[in-house]
């Protein structure tokens, strides 16, 4: 995940530092001191769409040392800054991420599908019908995972086209991206078809 390649860079440019705090250090290896920002890869395929919302915004915040500092873009008149400037936009990105792996392995067991309104649901499963704890959690999941799409795909029209948009341009939106997971979903995996019939990806 990203944070792993933010704390992995953040350790190697710590050593580098401390080994520059040595003149003799330097003077043997005068480009010791010449640090460049890492790069940050996200782990997890994009869609079409999600490189839509986040395209330009990775364009912009390619290093993780401009990832902090996205608070500074915002008023940027042109759409890519707006994007990376928006604070809710990357806070709900943030909550996709957060829960990818686990969603990953919820689809794996079968618990939860892809449907056809680019929204996630639950598949009935005996893993959690007998257990109503485990079925909270992955119920909650459910619905933050929900809350952060849905809001991904209004925010990223308003920023589009400068208004509000209605249910009908977020459904479109939705609609597409469901297209999409069905595209990527793995073999076995739960996707619903645009008819409504659920079936295993094969």
């Amino acid at each position: 995940m990203c944070k792993r390649f933010i704390t992995v860079a953040v350790a190697v440019a710590a050593a580098l530092t401390a080994r520059c705090s040595s003149m003799e250090s330097c003077s043997a290896s005068p480009s010791c001191c010449s640090i460049s920002p890492p790069n940050v890869n996200i782990t997890g395929e994009k869609t079409v769409i999600e490189r839509q919302i986040i395209g330009d915004y990775m364009e912009i915040e390619k290093d993780a040392w401009t990832l902090s500092s996205v608070r500074t873009t915002v008023g940027q008149r042109n759409i890519s800054g707006k994007m990376a400037g928006d604070p809710e936009l990357f806070k709900y990105m943030k909550i996709r991420e957060f829960h990818y792996d686990k969603i990953k392995e919820y689809k794996n067991e079968g618990a939860i599908g892809e449907n056809n309104s680019g929204l996630i649901q639950y598949m009935e499963t005996k893993k959690y019908e007998i257990s109503p704890a485990e079925k909270k959690i992955l119920s909650t999941v459910i619905d933050e995972e929900n809350t952060a799409r849905n809001e991904i795909f209004a925010r990223s029209i308003y920023l589009s086209k400068g208004s509000i948009p209605d249910k009908n341009e977020i459904s479109q939106f939705g609609r597409a991206f469901a297209e999409e997971q069905r595209g990527l979903a793995s073999k076995g995996e739960w996707i619903q078809q645009n008819s409504g019939k659920w079936e295993r990806k094969k």
